[in-house]
C-alpha cells in the first residue's frame, strides 16, 4: 500500500487545532492531555516555529525516554565557531608576531560588539516582557506573521557609533595587555596532552636511490647533468616478527665433581618464562593503555598460523608490566602529594568483579560475614599489610621447604601478593561514606594531576585510581601521605560536595583553598540552550571571551604580568557580566530547573570559580583531567568493562606511566621498554631514577615528543 503525501498545515490550521486543544483539554484523558499540551506551544505560536517544534520533540523523546547519544554531551569547545584563523605558516618570526596581534585585536573587536548586541537585545527582551505583564490583554505581535524578538539574530543589532569606538578602545586595550611583559615564561606552559604521544609508533626510515631508465629513443642522447629530489612516501604496517633464539648450554663439573648446566641468557631480549619481547609488551602497553584496545581484538589482530594468542594470555602479558612497573606508580603518587596545585576529576568504572558482588548482596539480606567482598585482602592501607605479612610468611615456609630438600615445594598463587595488596598498602581503595552510614558501594576511576616542581611543566604528574569513592578520598589520601611543611594546597575540581576536603585533622594541618571549573559551570547553558535562547546564547558567548583570553595569552606567550594584566581587567569584567546574567536568570528559573541551577551555581561558588584570577600559576577550566578520563568512554565502547579488579589496576598502572610519559615529552614506547629491561630488584630499590621526568633527565639526547617545548 502506498504511503499517503504528507500534508502541510498553514499557520490558520494551526491556529485551529490550537484553539480546539484549548477548548477541550480539560474533559480530555490526563495521558491525550498531557501529549498534546506538548504540541501546544509551536501550533499557537505565531510567526517561526521552529524554536518551540524543536522544543516539543525534545520533551516527547523525554517523555518517552529517548536520550540520543548527541543531547547527553553538547556542551562542545567554547571556541567554536570562531572567526578564522586564516595563515598559519610565516615567514619570520616578525611577521608572526603581527599576525598574532592582528589576530587578537580582530577577536577581540569581535567578541566585544556582540557582547554590546547580546546585552542589547536581552535588554529590549525585558522591556517587553515588562510591558507585556502590565497589559497583558493587548501585548502581542503588531502583525501576523512578524518574526518575534528572540528570534532575531544578535548580528542584526546595530552598534551605535559610541558603542563602536568603545569597542575598539577595549580591544586595543586587550593587545596591550597581551604584549606586557618580557616574553614567554616556561614555568606558565600548559601542558597539550594528545590521544597519542609521539613515540608511541615504533617509526622507522628507509633510504632508495631510483636510478632513471632512459627510454629507447633517447638512448643515444646526452646527459648534459644529473640531479635528485627527495619525495616522501609512508608505509604502514602492522607485522608479527618470530625471534628464534638458539639458546647455548653447558654441562660443567666443579672442582667437587659436582655437574651444572649453565644456560645463555635471554634476558637482552625479554622476560623470562614469557615468549614476548619486551618491545611486544611495551606495545601491548600502549595499544590497551593509551588507545583502550580491547584484549579479544588484540588477540585476533596478533594471531598468526604458527602462533595463536588469547585475550588470556594478553591480560597476564599486561598485568606482568604492571608489577614491573607499580615500584614507579607508587613513587609518582608520593611525589604527586607535595604538589603546590592538584586538579582531579573521576568517572565511572565498570568492573564485573564487583557489580556481581553487590548484586549477590542485594539479592538476599545482606552479605553474610563468612563470604568477604573481593577486595577484603586490600579494602584498608592496614588489610592490605596483612595480605603483604601472609604472602611473605607462605613463601618464606616454601624457601625453607626448598632448603630442607623438598623438589615439590613450588610458587603458589597465595605466595605473590597481587597489585590490589602492593597498591592498597598506600593507597586505600575503600573509602566511608561520610554519613557514617558503611563504605561506600560506587566504583569509580579518579584521575589527579600536579607538578613536582612547581615551574617546570614537565613534571607534570598525570595518576590514575580505581577504588570505591569519589576524586574527594583520593584529595585526602594525597594530603595524609603529604610533607606537613608544604601546609598551602590548591584543590582544582568540579566544587561537588563529594571532592571537598571535610576531615577536620586534614583542615588544621593545611591551608586547603578550593578553585572551581570555568566549563563545569558552562555547561547547563550549552545543553539547555534551546529552553531559554536568548540567555543562554548570551551565557555562552561571554564564556567564549574567557575561552579566547586565555588562548590568546598562549598564542602570545604566557608570562606573570600579561596573564594578570589580562584576567584582571578583561577577565575579570567578563566575569562581572556573567554574574549579572547569572542573577537575571534566577528571576525566571527556579532552582528546581537545570538553568535555576546552573544559575544558582555560578552565584554561589563565584569566588572559587574567579581565584584563578590572581594567580597566573592556575588554569580557569579542569579540562585536562576530563580528557584524561575519555578513556573510559573508550573502554565503554569497545569492551565494556573490565573483568577484575587486578584487571582495573594493571591499567591505572600502565595509563599513570603512559600520561606521565607523555607530559615529561619522552616517547612513552621506549620509555617502557628502558624500564623494563633494567633489573627488578634495581627498579623496585630506586624507583625515583626510573620515572618519567628522571628518564628524560637521564636522556638529554631525545627530544621532546610532547607539545610542550614545540
Amino acid at each position: 500500500m502506498a504511503a499517503k503525501a504528507t500534508v502541510e498545515l498553514n499557520a490558520e490550521q494551526r491556529r485551529e487545532v490550537a484553539a480546539w486543544i484549548a477548548a477541550n483539554r480539560d474533559g480530555l484523558p490526563e495521558s491525550v492531555r498531557i501529549f498534546l499540551g506538548m504540541h501546544f506551544g509551536y501550533l499557537s505560536t505565531e510567526g517561526s516555529i521552529d524554536r518551540k517544534l524543536r522544543a516539543a520533540i525534545r520533551e516527547l523523546r523525554r517523555a518517552m525516554g529517548i536520550v540520543p547519544s548527541s543531547e547527553q554531551r553538547k556542551s562542545g569547545s567554547p571556541l567554536a565557531a570562531l572567526p578564522p584563523a586564516g595563515k598559519t605558516a610565516w615567514a619570520s618570526e616578525r611577521e608572526r608576531l603581527e599576525a598574532q596581534a592582528e589576530r587578537s585585536l580582530r577577536l577581540s573587536d569581535w567578541h566585544v560588539a556582540l557582547v554590546a548586541s547580546h546585552a542589547d537585545k536581552a535588554k529590549r527582551i525585558k522591556e517587553r516582557l515588562t510591558r507585556m505583564a502590565s497589559r497583558p490583554q493587548t501585548e502581542g505581535p503588531s502583525q501576523e506573521g512578524e518574526v518575534p524578538l528572540e528570534d532575531i539574530p544578535v548580528e542584526e543589532f546595530e552598534l551605535t557609533e559610541e558603542q563602536k569606538a568603545e569597542t575598539r578602545r577595549q580591544s586595543e586595550k586587550f593587545l596591550e595587555h597581551l604584549l606586557a611583559g618580557n616574553g614567554p615564561d616556561p614555568s606558565l606552559q600548559s601542558v597539550n596532552e594528545a590521544l597519542m604521544p609521539g613515540g608511541a609508533v615504533v617509526a622507522e626510515e628507509q633510504h632508495e636511490y631510483l636510478d632513471v631508465e632512459v627510454p629507447k629513443e633517447l638512448a643515444k642522447a646526452a646527459v648534459l647533468k644529473t640531479t635528485t629530489e627527495t619525495r616522501e612516501r609512508y608505509d604502514f604496517a602492522f607485522t608479527v616478527s618470530r625471534v628464534a633464539l638458539e639458546v647455548e648450554k653447558k654441562i660443567v663439573e666443579d672442582e667437587d665433581g659436582q655437574r651444572h648446566v649453565i644456560t645463555a641468557s635471554t634476558s637482552a631480549f625479554g622476560p623470562p618464562r614469557y615468549a614476548v619481547t619486551w618491545t611486544g609488551l611495551a606495545t601491548l602497553a600502549v595499544l590497551v593503555g593509551q588507545f583502550a584496545m580491547p584484549f579479544n581484538r588484540l588477540a585476533t589482530l596478533f594471531s598468526t598460523s604458527a602462533k595463536r594468542f588469547t585475550a588470556g594470555a594478553l591480560g597476564r602479558l599486561l598485568h606482568y608490566v604492571a608489577e614491573r612497573l607499580v615500584p614507579v606508580y607508587l613513587t609518582l603518587w608520593a611525589q604527586l602529594a607535595d604538589g603546590d596545585i592538584l586538579a582531579g576529576d573521576d568517572t565511572t568504572a565498570r568492573v564485573l568483579e564487583v557489580a556481581a558482588y553487590f548484586r549477590k548482596a542485594r539479592g538476599r539480606d545482606g552479605p553474610r560475614p563468612e563470604e568477604p567482598p573481593p577486595w577484603a585482602g586490600y579494602r584498608t592501607p592496614k588489610a592490605a599489610e596483612e595480605s603483604l605479612r601472609r604472602c611473605e610468611k607462605l613463601e618464606r615456609a616454601r624457601v625453607q621447604r626448598r632448603e630442607d630438600g623438598d623438589r615439590t615445594a613450588v610458587r603458589s598463587k597465595e605466595e605473590t601478593p597481587p597489585l590490589g595488596v602492593l597498591i592498597g598498602r598506600h593507597i586505600p581503595f575503600e573509602s566511608l561514606r561520610r554519613d557514617g552510614d558503611g563504605p561506600k558501594k560506587s566504583m569509580n576511576t579518579t584521575v589527579v594531576s600536579g607538578r613536582r616542581v612547581a615551574k617546570d611543566p614537565r613534571s607534570l604528574i598525570v595518576f590514575y585510581r580505581s577504588h570505591l569513592g569519589s576524586c574527594g578520598n583520593m584529595f585526602e589520601a594525597l594530603l595524609r601521605r603529604r610533607d606537613p611543611k608544604q601546609r598551602r594546597v590548591i584543590l582544582q575540581g568540579d566544587l561537588s560536595s563529594t571532592n571537598s576536603i571535610t576531615a577536620p585533622d586534614l583542615l588544621k594541618r593545611f591551608d586547603v583553598s578550593a578553585i572551581g571549573c570555568a566549563a563545569h559551570a558552562r555547561r547547563p547553558f550549552a545543553i539547555h540552550e534551546d529552553d531559554d535562547p536568548v540567555n543562554c546564547q548570551f551565557m555562552l558567548h561571554l564564556f567564549k571571551g574567557l575561552a579566547i583570553h586565555e588562548q590568546r595569552l598562549d598564542a602570545h606567550g604566557r608570562n606573570p604580568t600579561n596573564v594578570i594584566a589580562v584576567r584582571k581587567d578583561e577577565s575579570r569584567r567578563m566575569w562581572e557580566l556573567i554574574k549579572d546574567l547569572a542573577q537575571s536568570m534566577t528571576e525566571r528559573w527556579s532552582k528546581e530547573t537545570e538553568l535555576g541551577a546552573g544559575a544558582r551555581y555560578i552565584l554561589n561558588h563565584f569566588d572559587a570559580l574567579t581565584a584563578y584570577l590572581d594567580d597566573p600559576r592556575l588554569e580557569p577550566s579542569n579540562n585536562l583531567r576530563e580528557r584524561m578520563l575519555r578513556t573510559e568512554k573508550l573502554i565503554e565502547g569497545s569492551s565494556m568493562f573490565r573483568k577484575s579488579l587486578e584487571g582495573r589496576f594493571a591499567l591505572d598502572v600502565v595509563r599513570t606511566l603512559l600520561q606521565t610519559a607523555v607530559a615529561a615529552g619522552v616517547p612513552a614506547h621506549e620509555y617502557i621498554v628502558s624500564v623494563l629491561r633494567a633489573a627488578p630488584e634495581e627498579v623496585a630499590r630506586r624507583p625515583a631514577d626510573f620515572t618519567p621526568s628522571a628518564w628524560a633527565a637521564a636522556h638529554p639526547e631525545i627530544g621532546p615528543t610532547s607539545d610542550v617545548d614545540r
